[in-house]
């Protein structure tokens, strides 16, 4: 039996409540207890260890309470099975039986175990890269169980697209005003005159900001207090950086962090003040427009889609073995889609090794390209299956054409499946680069994860039928 420190004090679960002990039989062949029989927990653990020790957790090396790796290893495996958040997990985990099984929890008397901001810490802990190495480990265990066969490999582009509004001037400058008010909350009164000025500033930037939304109804208008917001930006940012030089390094936690983001919104603004005064005089939108002032990746990408001609967010390259078992990373908003084949077989080297090489590549037309042709070439593919373009011939049998074109209808299935709302791909509520990536590998965790119960259990059932 675990420890009771595993347990989080909670106001509706007391220890002194009277209660009944239930019990009930749970089978082993219940999808979730198979698959953490098939999984190497091993692999899981070092992977985890390793991105919360680069994180600052105490993972058993250093003095005082250490962190518990044998309850968040399971607790974060079954949180991307089930696709729930830090609030719905708390609550799953308290209340389900299998899953009180599935973390080894089923001798523990108190049912809550850790509430949602321990959860949703361990998560964030995690990282982008962390989570980018968990999901090449669980491609890889599909790839060694015979479910995912790493001989097609089949690539395309998406766009993650993050909760933010409609990314227009003053909203992103109130982004800006409020990521600064809440960062000067956080400092002491040791410059309280420099604080003090800040806050104002920011205070009657949302001010105007909320006058162009509600009050100013002519174009002449909007112009108008356009141009004053930008003003009090730049009025905002020398008051910004008065603070900074006054309040120089901070060893607090909390008020060091405060110091890093005022930090960075006086460089957001570096950039977005003089965007915003191109639009006032000339009325063209400059080019790598920022969009948001937290995630200042994200771009406004030509799709040319029906009913959808622009997307805002990150540019993703999802690859996909046959299977269905997906990887991918962020590219470049404006990369070459004529060489997204070749960056698809460099990330798929990531996951299977420097020498590996699939036997068929797969890719829409966009990619048709003899110099791309020739460097895959090089690279040792045998079967180049990107779709023609024009009345450009094939560069595979008749034969392999049908699996190629399977293939990639099977890939735009696996990207709308990521994308729906079940597996948060898009829309995820992170409001930071890392934090958006970290959603996004997340996102292909729980699929392949949720694709490897299926198979497992389907194995199974076929093999006792």
């Amino acid at each position: 039996m675990r420890d009771q420190c595993d347990s989080t004090p909670a106001d509706s679960v007391l220890p002194d409540q009277t209660g009944q002990s239930v019990s009930i039989f749970v089978g082993f062949n219940h999808p979730l207890l198979r698959l953490k029989r098939a999984l190497d927990w091993d692999q899981l653990r070092d992977v985890m260890v390793k991105h919360w020790r680069a994180a600052g957790k105490n993972v058993g090396s250093g003095p005082g309470q250490c962190w518990p790796v044998g309850l968040y290893l399971p607790l974060l495996v079954l949180m991307s099975v089930k696709s729930l958040s830090s609030r719905q997990m708390e609550e799953y985990i308290s209340e389900n039986v299998v899953a009180r099984l599935f973390l080894g929890l089923e001798d523990q008397l108190l049912p809550h175990i850790r509430d949602h901001s321990n959860i949703a810490r361990a998560q964030a802990a995690l990282g982008l890269l962390g989570w980018e190495e968990v999901n090449h480990l669980v491609v890889r265990e599909a790839v060694r169980l015979g479910f995912g066969q790493a001989q097609i490999l089949s690539s395309d582009t998406t766009v993650q697209e993050p909760q933010i509004g409609y990314p227009n001037e003053p909203a992103i400058l109130r982004g800006v005003a409020k990521r600064c008010l809440r960062a000067l909350r956080r400092i002491c009164d040791t410059t309280r005159h420099a604080v003090a000025t800040a806050n104002e500033r920011a205070v009657e930037l949302l001010k105007s900001v909320k006058e162009y939304h509600l009050f100013a109804k002519t174009k002449q208008q909007k112009q108008t207090l356009l141009k004053e917001m930008v003003w009090q930006g730049v009025e905002l940012m020398v008051g910004v950086e008065q603070v900074l030089q006054q309040e120089g390094e901070r060893k607090q936690k909390a008020k060091h962090s405060a110091m890093e983001r005022l930090t960075r919104m006086v460089e957001v603004t570096a950039v977005l003040i003089p965007q915003i005064a191109q639009w006032v005089e000339t009325g063209v939108v400059a080019r790598g427009k920022l969009l948001h002032a937290g995630i200042t990746q994200a771009r406004a990408i030509v799709k040319n889609k029906a009913g959808k001609k622009v997307e805002f967010g990150l540019k993703w390259l999802v690859n996909r073995i046959k299977g269905g078992y997906v990887f991918g990373k962020v590219v470049h908003p404006h990369s070459d889609e004529k060489k997204m084949p070749v960056e698809g077989l460099k990330n798929y080297r990531e996951v299977f090794g420097e020498k590996a090489v699939p036997d068929l590549i797969v890719y829409d037309r966009g990619g048709s390209c003899s110099l791309t042709v020739n460097q895959l070439s090089k690279e040792g593919i045998k079967k180049i299956g990107i779709m023609p373009a024009g009345k450009a011939t094939w560069l595979v049998a008749e034969e392999d054409q049908k699996e190629v074109k399977s293939q990639r209808g099977k890939t735009e299935g696996s990207i709308g499946t990521l994308k729906s709302k079940k597996y948060s791909f898009n829309h995820s509520r992170e409001r930071s680069n890392e934090a958006v990536k970290a959603a996004g590998q997340r996102a292909m965790v729980s699929m392949n994860l949720g694709n490897l119960m299926r198979d497992i259990v389907g194995k199974e059932v076929q093999a006792a039928g």
